[in-house]
């Protein structure tokens, strides 16, 4: 606030005392109000915005795609999925991180991601862990020629994609 004295004199007395960027004429004029942004408002819609996104994406992100043919086989337990290759059933194919295989190529296709992650790991442990992702009409006997093949690249611990009653 200033208070009287001569700079408040100077101030309202000044050459731009009626002079306005928003209306030329000066204060003295029509009032031309334009649409006046409430700033309440916007931060309102910015947090519902940012509130709907929290509660509609997951922290761990997208792990399987489910075709729209695909039936996974239905389980009373489970546990939540964790980032592993994905072999993929699909149809009669076989698809390893979605690289189209055989039940002949399968071993040698998971030696070479078993390879890259001892290259990015170096000092860890292979952990051996992958996921299964097939329908559950799937013939017993063509699943046993992939879980086969993965044992003998070293994936002994075999998990399935599943959906929860």
């Amino acid at each position: 606030m200033i208070s009287d004295g001569i700079l408040k004199t100077s101030v309202l007395t000044g050459t731009l005392e009626g002079h306005s960027i928003i209306n030329p004429r000066g204060a003295k004029g029509k009032r031309n109000i334009a649409a006046d942004l409430l700033l309440t408002a916007l931060i309102d819609a910015f947090s519902i915005l940012v509130i709907f996104l929290l509660m509609n994406f997951s922290s761990t992100g997208e792990i399987l795609m489910i075709g729209k043919n695909q039936e996974l086989p239905k389980a009373h337990l489970g546990a939540v999925l964790e980032r592993n290759p994905v072999i993929k059933i699909d149809e009669g194919k076989i698809y390893v991180e979605d690289k189209l295989v055989t039940a002949d190529t399968i071993t040698a296709e998971l030696l070479e991601l078993r390879k890259k992650y001892q290259e990015l790991h170096p000092n860890e442990a292979f952990p051996g862990v992958a996921t299964i992702q097939a329908d559950r009409r799937v013939k017993y006997e063509f699943l046993n020629q992939v879980i086969l093949g993965m044992n003998q690249a070293g994936y002994s611990d075999i998990k399935f994609a599943v959906v929860l009653k």
